[in-house]
């Protein structure tokens, strides 16, 4: 982003490449939390990120029954490259029920690296002391301890918790606690997950400048980079779901195919 296509702001290049890496708008969220990213920063890596994703929500499941892949390996596919954990769902459905469980399960698992990336994001930047606005304050000893938990984003620490709790809950109880998680989760929560996502959403919007939009956007740039890294991802992630079930674990797809 800064040398091959002259954006001159770090901040943005680490937000949308967290965005378009791990798994869209929350890693945007988290990450430009990490590096004290602008708000303006923040809302063009997640305004990029939601029109591609319903894009991609509808073509890539076309790509991949035109191509004539096997549920396993599309929905390894869709679930790496398509940011959004609910348009990950949607697409891997268009292919197929074992797409689709496919699909989420790899989207999951890029989840848990929020949590990673943004500690790494907010350590590194700590450390550097360098600002969106190009100041340094480096830290050193306790001063970098309380600055990278300062940085952190504490939303992180609610999902590895209540991500750790409901796992084992749901893994050590009946049969019948399994199920009153199931609908739980299925019912009073996803509506609360949703107001709060779009709490959120209006939140950003709230304290974003259209007038310092236009000037952090610049130019296309953002949106090129945008399609560079998702084109590389989209390679790169086939290219691992090809070796992952097609070379190195065939019998592990053959049993998920088969409903095991």
């Amino acid at each position: 982003g800064q040398r091959v296509l002259g954006i001159k702001s770090k901040t943005l290049n680490l937000v949308l490449s967290a965005d378009m890496s791990v798994c869209g708008v929350s890693a945007a969220v988290a990450t430009a939390a990490a590096c004290k990213a602008k708000k303006e920063e923040l809302s063009i890596a997640v305004g990029i990120s939601l029109a591609f994703t319903v894009v991609m929500m509808f073509i890539l499941p076309a790509v991949c029954n035109a191509l004539g892949l096997d549920q396993v390996l599309a929905g390894a596919w869709i679930g790496g490259t398509v940011d959004s954990t609910g348009a990950v769902v949607a697409a891997g459905e268009l292919v197929g029920p074992i797409a689709r469980d496919v699909a989420a399960s790899v989207k999951l698992i890029q989840n848990v690296m929020i949590g990673f990336i943004s500690l790494g994001v907010a350590a590194w930047w700590a450390r550097s002391g360098e600002d969106a606005d190009g100041g340094r304050v480096p830290a050193t000893g306790m001063g970098l301890l309380q600055e990278i938990w300062k940085r952190l984003p504490k939303f992180i620490i609610g999902f590895v918790a209540a991500s750790a709790i409901f796992t084992l809950l749901a893994s050590t109880g009946t049969e019948a606690r399994q199920e009153g998680i199931a609908a739980m989760l299925s019912g009073p929560v996803k509506m609360m997950r949703s107001w709060c996502f779009c709490l959120a959403f209006v939140s950003i919007g709230l304290e974003t400048d259209i007038r310092k939009l236009a000037n952090v956007m610049g130019s296309a740039k953002p949106v090129v980079l945008y399609l560079c890294g998702q084109a590389f991802n989209l390679l790169l992630t086939f290219t691992m779901a090809y070796l992952a079930f097609r070379v190195v674990f065939p019998e592990v797809a053959a049993r998920i195919a088969a409903g095991g």
